[in-house]
């Protein structure tokens, strides 16, 4: 798979319903993913990469109706102009008949590839979508217009998988600190577990949902200079949004499976963190979002 392939129809290529709505599809399109994930396919192969990049595509209303009215308009994107609208929310795709696709599939002239570097999705067979090709030969001119802001500076705005799990060590021991505190102050009004068992999921709910929907981020990633945020509107996480990405902590109200449960989560979007996906954990694309470097207030 190279950046400048054309791309098929996402409805036709996986037998989705056009009319089905954007979780909906993610969620078929993610089940596809981890299917070929437990075959023991690794994240870069491209049929991966492919689900993946339609699952950010038609998971994201903003982005599907980008998409949508390409296809709309007869426009064959590339996958590498399909990279740019998955990871940043925007793209400028080249138009392009169906002549010129008959050209390419027969052999004829073929268009040079635009980009040279290695996608976002770090792919073997992918290039990055912000990274303009030029031959050793070309003479680069400048150019004045505004550019595109690259991946490499998305990136450094994101925290480091261990700034990551530091923040999270010191939200866990934030969020436990309060918990003993109200109980504590429980038991002593009224001696009976299970209000303190309540209690407890109370506190959990309020530290997880409520900081970072109204506070736009978990206390100790404030402390930190970071936020959360959605990917495409860059505003505070709606409540659903930030249920499905903390999914993992509130099931921790479940006794037993659910802390099991839970750890395993937290264990799988950890790994996630990484460079091949960004620095956004897979809790964070299900979401739609993602944890950057708050910008200071002028």
């Amino acid at each position: 798979m190279n950046a400048d392939d054309i791309a098929p129809d996402f409805y036709e290529k996986w037998d989705l319903d056009r009319s089905g709505g954007e979780d909906e599809l993610s969620v078929l399109l993610e089940a596809k993913d981890i299917k070929l994930g437990q075959q023991g396919y690794n994240p870069d192969e491209p049929r991966r990469v492919q689900l993946r990049i339609a699952a950010s595509i038609l998971g994201s209303a903003k982005k599907r109706a980008e998409y949508d009215e390409a296809l709309r308009t007869g426009l064959r994107p590339t996958w590498g102009e399909l990279g740019t609208l998955s990871s940043v929310g925007q793209w400028s795709p080249a138009p392009r008949t169906q002549s010129n696709f008959h050209d390419q599939s027969q052999g004829g002239p073929k268009r040079a590839p635009d980009f040279a570097q290695p996608s976002p999705y770090s792919s073997p067979y992918a290039q990055d979508p912000f990274a303009r090709h030029a031959s050793p030969q070309q003479q680069v001119s400048p150019s004045f217009a505004a550019p595109p802001v690259p991946f490499q500076h998305q990136a450094q705005e994101r925290p480091s998988q261990s700034t990551r799990i530091g923040m999270g060590i010191l939200d866990f021991f934030l969020a436990g600190g309060i918990s003993s505190a109200f109980g504590a102050v429980v038991d002593e009004l009224a001696d009976v577990e299970a209000l303190s068992f309540v209690v407890f999921c109370i506190v959990m709910v309020v530290y997880v949902l409520g900081s970072e929907v109204w506070l736009g981020a978990s206390p100790a990633k404030i402390l930190a200079g970071y936020t959360v945020r959605d990917v495409d509107t860059k505003e505070k996480l709606s409540l659903s949004q930030s249920a499905k990405r903390q999914w993992w902590r509130l099931i921790n109200v479940v006794p037993g499976i659910g802390q099991l449960v839970g750890l395993m989560g937290a264990v799988v979007h950890t790994v996630t963190i990484n460079e091949e996906n960004n620095r956004r954990g897979s809790h964070d694309e299900f979401a739609n979002a993602e944890v950057v470097k708050r910008k200071p207030r002028k």
